[in-house]
C-alpha cells in the first residue's frame, strides 16, 4: 500500500499548481487606479476582478481601458464563454497601469445591490482579505476581526445568499461602533455548508451557454454546479481531490445524489509502477486535461460529479472497479482502450442504465449492439463516406486524379474505390494515372494543362507523398495559373513538418480528419499557456494532443449534460473544440450511438491553415 500512495503522490504533483491558484492569495490589497485587488499566485502577483450577472466583456474593457484581447491572453477560459461568478486575472508586471484611465472605484462596489446604489462608495484601500474556510460562519469572521456581522455582509453583499468555502472576503476597518457587536449572535444563518465528504463542489451565482464571448445577456438561474473527486484506485482511500481547487465554492444546498449526474474515469493511470510509463502518462494527461475543462466551466448549471479511478490495465482491477458500491450511481463512464474491459464496463452500464463514453478504443464495435454506448471515434467506413460527401459538395470544377504506385503502397485503395463509384454513380469524369516507383513528368503528359485537377494519392505515407511531389511541383510550375492544381489527402498528412508541411501549402492540399490541432491557432496557444501554468509541465509530443483531447471532451460533457441530462448524446448539439469535436447520431440499425464530427483541414498557399467542421 505504501508504494500506491507514493505513486499517487505522482499524480498528485501534477496538479499541484491547481492548489497554488486557487489558494494563494496576498495579505491586503494592492489596488491600482481602477481598484483591483491583487493575488499571489506561483510566486507572481496578479490583479484579479470577478465577473458579475450579465457583463459583457465589452463592458470590462471600457472599465479597465483595455482591450478583449488582453482580457483573453491572460484568461483564455473567457474565449468559452465568459460567466457570472468567473474570476479574471492580470499580471501586474505585465500592466502595472491597470485601470488608469477609469474612475477611481472599486469594480465591486459597482455591481453592488440596488439597495446600495445611493449610498457613498466605502473606500477598500485599507481592507484586508480573508480565505473562508470549512465550517467558518459570519458572526466567528466578523468576531475574529472586531466587526459586525452587518459591517461584513455590507462590504461583502455576495454573502447574504451563503457563505462558501474559498470565498475571498473584504475585510473592512474595525468599526468604532462595540455596540453593534453585542446585537450579533453566533446562531447566523448565513454560514458554510460542507458536505462531509472530500469532494469539491462548484456552486455558481449563475450560467448561461453564450454562442460568442459577450453574450451573456440570457443567464438562467444555475442549479449547484461540478464537483470533481479522484478515486485513482480500486482499493485506495486517498483522494486527489484536496489538492485540486480546495478554496472553490462550496454548495449551500443539499443535493442528492439523484439530482447530481456522475461522471466516470477509468483508465490505466497506472499508480502502482514507481515511474508510469508513456501511455500512463498520456492517460494522466488526458483527466489533467479534463479537469481544466471542469474547471473552466465550474458555474455549471446542473450538479455534477467526475470521479477517477486506476484500471491499472488488469481486468480485475476494472471487476474491483465496478463492484465499488458509488459506482451504482455513475451516470456516464469513459473507458480504456482494452476491448475485454470495455465489455465489462458496457454490461454494467446497461444494467445500471448508464452511458459509456468510448474515447479510446477507436476500433471498437460494441456501440453496434449496445444502445448504452457513445463512440467518440467515426468508423472509417462512415469517415469515408462523409468525407466523400463533402469532397464531392466541395470540387467545383476540378477533376479527380488518381495516383497508384505499381507494385508500391496503396494503403488508401478502399478510399479511392468508394470516392471512384460516386463518381461513376454522377457521371462525374476521373483520371487513373499509374507510376512505377517515383511519379515522373512523363506521367502526367496525359493531363490537360487548361484544366483544373485535384491529386488524390492511393497512399497516405510520408513516403509515397515524396515520391510524388516533385512531379506535381512541377506541373504546377508549369502552369500559368497556379490554381489549376490542388491535393486531396488523409489524416495521416496533420503529422506533416518540414518541407513536407511546406508542400501541403504549396499544393492548396485539403486533408480530412476526425481531430487537428493548429500549434499556432489563438485557442491552441492559450490553452497550452493554461495548462503549462496550472500543472507546471508542457503538454506531451502526440497525435492527439491528450491534454487537449480530455479538455475537449469534458467541455463537451459538461455543456452536453447542462443542455439535456437525461440525454447526453442528443444529436441537436455540436461541439466544435480546440482539437476535436462532439456530435453523436444513431445511424440506421445501430443500437448506440457515434460521433460523426469531422473536419477538413486546408493548407492555403498563404501559409495559412483552416480547420473547418462538416456538419
Amino acid at each position: 500500500m505504501e508504494l500506491r500512495h507514493q505513486s499517487l503522490r505522482f499524480l498528485y504533483r501534477s496538479v499541484a499548481a491547481l492548489v497554488v491558484i486557487s489558494a494563494s492569495f496576498s495579505g491586503s490589497l494592492n489596488l491600482s487606479g481602477a481598484d483591483l485587488p491583487t493575488k499571489t499566485v506561483n510566486g507572481k502577483e496578479y490583479f484579479y476582478r470577478e465577473v458579475k450577472s450579465k457583463e459583457t466583456i465589452y463592458g470590462i474593457t471600457k472599465e479597465l481601458g483595455i482591450t478583449k484581447a488582453d482580457i483573453i491572453k491572460y484568461n483564455p477560459s473567457v474565449a468559452d464563454g465568459l460567466r457570472a461568478g468567473m474570476t479574471l486575472y492580470f499580471p501586474v508586471d505585465e500592466m502595472p497601469h491597470l485601470g488608469d484611465t477609469v474612475s477611481n472605484t472599486s469594480p465591486v462596489s459597482q455591481h453592488e445591490d440596488a439597495d446600495n446604489a445611493d449610498n457613498p462608495v466605502r473606500s477598500r484601500k485599507n481592507d484586508k482579505v480573508h480565505l473562508v474556510e470549512k465550517g467558518e460562519t459570519v458572526y466567528g469572521i466578523s468576531k475574529h476581526y472586531g466587526i459586525t456581522q452587518s459591517e461584513l455582509i455590507e462590504a461583502n453583499p455576495q454573502i447574504k445568499t451563503g457563505l462558501k468555502r474559498g470565498t475571498i472576503l473584504h475585510i473592512p476597518s474595525s468599526s468604532d461602533n462595540s455596540d453593534d457587536m453585542a446585537d450579533d449572535t453566533p446562531e447566523s444563518e448565513i454560514k458554510t455548508d460542507v458536505p462531509d465528504d472530500e469532494a469539491t463542489e462548484y456552486e455558481p451565482e449563475q450560467a448561461d451557454e453564450p454562442d460568442e464571448v459577450e453574450n451573456n445577456t440570457d443567464a438562467q438561474e444555475a442549479e449547484p454546479a461540478t464537483e470533481v473527486e479522484d478515486t485513482p484506485g480500486a482499493d485506495s482511500d486517498d483522494s486527489l481531490l484536496s489538492l485540486l481547487n480546495p478554496a472553490v465554492a462550496d454548495s449551500t444546498d443539499t443535493v442528492t445524489e439523484n439530482e447530481a449526474t456522475e461522471v466516470v474515469v477509468i483508465l490505466p493511470f497506472m499508480l502502482d509502477q514507481s515511474s508510469p510509463d508513456k501511455q500512463a502518462q498520456l492517460y494522466t494527461e488526458f483527466y489533467k486535461g479534463l479537469l481544466v475543462a471542469a474547471d473552466s466551466l465550474r458555474d455549471s448549471k446542473r450538479h455534477i460529479i467526475i470521479r477517477a479511478y486506476d484500471s491499472a490495465n488488469n481486468t480485475d482491477s476494472v471487476k474491483a472497479i465496478l463492484a465499488r458500491p458509488e459506482m451504482t450511481q455513475a451516470d456516464i463512464i469513459i473507458t480504456p482502450d482494452n476491448d475485454e474491459q470495455l465489455n465489462l464496463i458496457a454490461e454494467y452500464a446497461t444494467r445500471h442504465d448508464a452511458k459509456v463514453l468510448n474515447i479510446f478504443a477507436v476500433k471498437g464495435t460494441q456501440y453496434l449492439t449496445n444502445p448504452n454506448i457513445l463512440q467518440a471515434n467515426i468508423p472509417h467506413s462512415s469517415m469515408y463516406e462523409q468525407a466523400i460527401n463533402e469532397f464531392m459538395n466541395r470540387k467545383g470544377d476540378y477533376t479527380p486524379v488518381f495516383l497508384s504506385a505499381l507494385g508500391g503502397k496503396t494503403d488508401k485503395a478502399e478510399f479511392c474505390q468508394m470516392l471512384r463509384k460516386r463518381l461513376d454513380e454522377e457521371r462525374q469524369k476521373y483520371v487513373d494515372i499509374s507510376y512505377n516507383s517515383y511519379l515522373k513528368a512523363s506521367d502526367l503528359e496525359k493531363l490537360n494543362t487548361s484544366s483544373s485537377y485535384v491529386f488524390i494519392p492511393e497512399s497516405a505515407t510520408s513516403s509515397e507523398f515524396s515520391h510524388i511531389i516533385s512531379a506535381l511541383k512541377n506541373y504546377r510550375e508549369a502552369l500559368d495559373d497556379y490554381s489549376l492544381v490542388r491535393m486531396f489527402g488523409y489524416p495521416e498528412w496533420i503529422t506533416f513538418r518540414g518541407d513536407a508541411l511546406d508542400n501541403l501549402h504549396l499544393m492548396n492540399a485539403t486533408v480530412y480528419s476526425r481531430f487537428f490541432n493548429d500549434n499556432d491557432s489563438y485557442r491552441s496557444k492559450q490553452f497550452t499557456e493554461q495548462y503549462v501554468s496550472r500543472y507546471g509541465t508542457p503538454l506531451m509530443s502526440a497525435v492527439p494532443v491528450q491534454g487537449m483531447l480530455g479538455f475537449d471532451t469534458g467541455f463537451y460533457l459538461i455543456k452536453a449534460i447542462n443542455r439535456n441530462y437525461e440525454n447526453v448524446g442528443e444529436p441537436n448539439y455540436f461541439y466544435d473544440g480546440i482539437q476535436s469535436g462532439f456530435h453523436f447520431i444513431g445511424p440506421e440499425n445501430v443500437a448506440g450511438k457515434v460521433n460523426d464530427a469531422l473536419y477538413f483541414i486546408n493548407y492555403r498557399p498563404s501559409g495559412i491553415t483552416e480547420k473547418q467542421a462538416i456538419q
